[in-house]
């Protein structure tokens, strides 16, 4: 992939395996710690750099002081995981040969000036891959 660019903390409420699998086997990244049985694992983009992405097992965060998880239900989207690429049309035809369902084709978004497309994680998580910046 020629990704220059994400970093994202997910809880995982459905089956941690499934989306370490996603992580590893779609998107490409490399295991930095933990493993597909969890309760935590951390990916980087690339050997010998720092993880980019971080999943949880989401009943776990109950360790995390003042929180409490909401139940998992449909909900609108309240974060995108934003992915910039140096070469957007290798990286978009390796994820559609990959697997990933995207929601639609690229398109051009003149506002930004950049190619977007979208697709969502095993979690429902909505991702954008673009040729921008962060």
């Amino acid at each position: 992939m020629n990704f220059n660019g994400i970093s994202v903390r997910i809880l995982v409420r459905k089956d941690f395996g499934e989306y370490f699998d996603f992580c590893t086997e779609k998107l490409g990244l490399i295991p930095v710690w933990g493993d597909s049985s969890g309760p935590y694992a951390s990916f980087a983009m690339r050997e010998n750099e720092k993880p980019c992405i971080a999943i949880f097992v989401g009943k776990n965060t109950e360790i995390w002081k003042g929180y409490k998880q909401p139940p998992h239900t449909t909900s609108p989207d309240t974060i995108a995981a934003i992915i910039t690429s140096s070469n957007f049309e290798e990286d978009y035809n390796k994820l559609k040969k990959q697997g990933v369902e995207f929601l639609d084709e690229s398109q051009f978004v003149s506002g930004w000036e950049m190619l977007c497309v979208y697709f969502r994680d095993p979690e429902g998580n909505l991702f954008e891959l673009n040729n921008g910046e962060i």
